[in-house]
């Protein structure tokens, strides 16, 4: 373990952190003005968690000594160009004291001399949120009771007590030992709390570690507490694999063993879907999922929420695929699941779909996608056998050529999500499945949105149609509009009083 790892190393560390994402010193001086009011108070108080490990992280990546071991190490990862704008961090302090109390008296004092957006606390949970505004940007800090926790059933939510706990009975409550470090808060004048001796006294940002969670770090190792760990909590499973892939980490090996026997006596089926899709949703947020993916494979975990679930070179190509997709922000996480999913027959499927409480929406949704992508894989196949039939149509470079209104009428009965997800997995070769990819990107991004500037009633205006003959007249203005033939809403006018009004008066248009 680096000897140089010190305060100094750590507030230079919070500080350029701080100045990532728009906090200035003011966040620093944030937190310590949050110690100094626990310690008028007789609290102990301890930044904790993941934000402190990064940190710790981060401090790693910045030494000399340590810089290259820790390249691979996304922590506080954002570019230049965001510079942390519109991301907000959320820390976590954990009290030797009341939570509760702490944050009621926040509200009526506020002795730390920041604006407060607002204050929640929730009683069932014992805990409490508080949101700082600082330099107009939201700061928000949770903060806990130090705590002791209790499982009764394996799998189940835990029971919780606070009673006269401490900092060092807390930390054996949590996952994994690089998780446990904290920060004290509390600075060389302000009280202590529990009736400590002045010779106890806590400074600030020293390093608390019970658990050989800094050894951990340096040596890059995820490691569980205890034994039972992945049986009391089964969703650490993920966690370990979640925190091993974005940290550039190895769980280590009787970490492994662990999980392994957890899964063989099938821990995962004492928890609700609800909470595994939670857990694989955050590994779809991950920049890379497609990593996440192959360790829960290669682990066996997949196999853990349904015997014939697996991972394989396919579907890591899909997942790449779909991560640089730049139309699927929304609803990435849905063709995340779709191509999960999709080597399973239809029983398989609906048993996924129900383990992991997807909902019928869903559901439906992905059945969809793969009706589409089945029609469109069968467009694709009649474009190729259709090609040497349409000479006419080829240009100089062998591809065929279409107008942006043949591009429409070949995508129009499409969803855009069914049209993603063909692209997604489409791995065809060649010159025209290049081209059918560009028509149909042209059509979701561009062609679709076209659309007449006169409307139905313009038309029935005219007293030249009704009903199902407006609307046919209405798309082949689209279409002429689609192909940059009519240009205004005046053109689109002039085209329809042009054809339509001199063939109702030869008696040409039918009502």
């Amino acid at each position: 373990m680096p000897m140089d790892l010190n305060k100094n190393l750590i507030k230079r560390s919070l500080l350029e952190v701080f100045n990532i994402y728009d906090y200035g010193r003011d966040g620093l001086e944030l937190i310590k003005r949050i110690g100094i009011f626990a310690g008028s108070i007789g609290y102990n108080s301890f930044l904790i968690g993941g934000f402190v490990r990064d940190i710790i992280i981060y401090s790693m990546k910045i030494n000399p000594e340590t810089s290259s071991r820790f390249a691979s190490s996304k922590v506080f990862n954002i570019s230049k160009k965001e510079n942390g704008q519109g991301i907000c961090l959320d820390i976590d302090i954990v009290l030797e004291g009341n939570a509760e109390r702490f944050a009621e008296l926040i509200r009526k004092r506020n002795d730390t001399g920041f604006a407060i957006n607002y204050i929640k606390i929730h009683k069932r949970f014992r805990t409490a949120s508080v949101e700082f505004l600082i330099n107009k940007k939201p700061l928000k800090v949770d903060l806990a009771s130090a705590r002791t926790e209790t499982y009764l059933n394996h799998g189940a939510l835990p029971s919780v007590s606070i009673g006269g706990t401490s900092l060092k009975d807390d930390v054996f409550r949590r996952d994994f030992t690089i998780n446990t470090l904290s920060f004290s808060l509390n600075t060389d004048g302000s009280q202590n709390g529990a009736g400590l001796p002045r010779s106890a006294k806590i400074a600030f940002l020293v390093v608390k570690d019970y658990t050989g969670g800094l050894s951990d770090i340096f040596n890059k190792k995820i490691r569980v507490l205890h034994d039972l760990s992945f049986k009391e909590d089964p969703t650490r499973i993920f966690r370990a694999v979640r925190f091993e892939k974005r940290l550039g980490f190895g769980i280590e090996r009787h970490t492994i063993i662990l999980i392994k026997k957890a899964l063989d006596a099938k821990v995962l089926d004492n928890i609700s879907g609800k909470r595994i899709t939670a857990e694989l949703n955050l590994l779809l947020k991950e920049k890379s999922p497609e990593i996440y993916f192959a360790r829960l494979e290669a682990l066996g975990i997949l196999k853990g929420i349904y015997s014939k679930l697996r991972f394989n070179n396919d579907n890591k190509r899909v997942f790449r695929k779909i991560a640089k997709s730049r139309k699927t922000s929304q609803n990435i996480h849905i063709f995340y699941i779709a191509e999960l999913l999709h080597h399973l027959n239809l029983a398989g499927f609906n048993a996924v779909i129900e383990r992991l409480a997807l909902g019928e929406k869903i559901k439906q949704i992905i059945l969809s996608m793969y009706l589409e992508e089945k029609r469109l894989a069968s467009l694709f196949s009649k474009l190729d056998e259709a090609k040497e039939k349409r000479a006419n149509k080829l240009c100089g470079n062998g591809l065929l050529k279409l107008t942006d209104s043949e591009i429409y009428l070949m995508f129009k009965g499409f969803s855009e999500d069914g049209i993603l997800f063909y692209l997604f997995k489409n791995n065809n070769k060649g010159r025209l499945a290049l081209n059918f990819a560009k028509w149909a990107a042209k059509y979701i991004n561009k062609i679709k949105f076209i659309k007449p500037v006169i409307s139905g009633n313009d038309i029935k205006s005219f007293g030249i149609c009704e009903g199902p003959v407006c609307g046919s007249i209405l798309e082949e203005i689209k279409l002429l509009k689609i192909d940059g033939k009519l240009k205004s809403k005046d053109a689109e006018i002039l085209y329809v009083k042009n054809k339509y009004i001199v063939k109702k008066m030869e008696g040409g248009v039918k009502k």
